[in-house]
């Protein structure tokens, strides 16, 4: 397909996973997750050099990855399911251990789950815009019997992943989705920067009234 990357299927088949069980840890929603995860390859195969190497390509997948699932946890505070739940709607095993990995904070699921993938704390600090400190400390093992296990089986079944891939094919045989993409991440600038606009907006007005009460 003309305008999707070209090592795509290469790309699918090492992270699809990885992508995923970075998603649920983060969004604690294997429904939503998949979705998560379907967005960030839209990314992944609109990139605008279609002959994007490897090392790229990672970057690129789980920043928008993260992204992503930040957009989603800053919409709405969203507690995690009850494990009763989350065990009729996951396809792999709700332990005790992953329980407990899932309320852990938000950046450190996130640090946990880059260092399993192979990202240096550096790296992770630069993802999670941090210092290299936090990063570090986020990414050391917490004090919780199994959980890189518990982590590590956390996956799509082949049947979610051939499903998944084909719906990734369809999206760009439909609509033109690197506009599509842009015009997802000016509205993520936008609702990010909005509260930021409302705090200046009010800070003028009450200037503005106290200049009004100089006169």
């Amino acid at each position: 397909m003309a305008n999707i990357c070209n090592s795509f299927d290469l790309f699918f088949g090492q992270w699809h996973d990885s992508v995923y069980r970075l998603c649920f840890m983060l969004s604690r929603s294997p429904h939503d997750a998949l979705e998560l995860t379907f967005q960030a390859f839209l990314r992944l195969g609109a990139a605008k050099n279609a002959e994007i190497g490897e090392s790229e390509a990672k970057r690129l997948l789980y920043s928008s990855a993260l992204r992503l699932c930040d957009d989603y946890f800053l919409k709405k505070m969203r507690r995690r399911p009850k494990r009763d739940a989350l065990k009729k709607a996951a396809s792999f095993p709700v332990t005790d251990s992953l329980v407990s990995a899932l309320d852990l904070p938000f950046a450190r699921r996130a640090a946990l789950c880059l260092t399993l993938d192979g990202f240096s704390p550096e790296e992770i600090a630069a993802m999670l815009h941090s210092s290299g400190r936090l990063a570090a400390h986020s990414s050391s093992a917490p004090d919780i019997h199994g959980w890189q296990e518990a982590l590590l089986s956390i996956a799509l079944t082949q049947e979610e992943a051939d499903a998944l891939s084909d719906r990734i094919y369809d999206r760009f045989s439909e609509r033109n989705v690197a506009l599509e993409n842009s015009i997802h991440g000016l509205r993520s600038s936008f609702d990010r920067a909005a509260p930021l606009l409302a705090l200046g907006v009010l800070a003028l007005f009450a200037l503005a009234i106290w200049y009004t009460g100089q006169l």
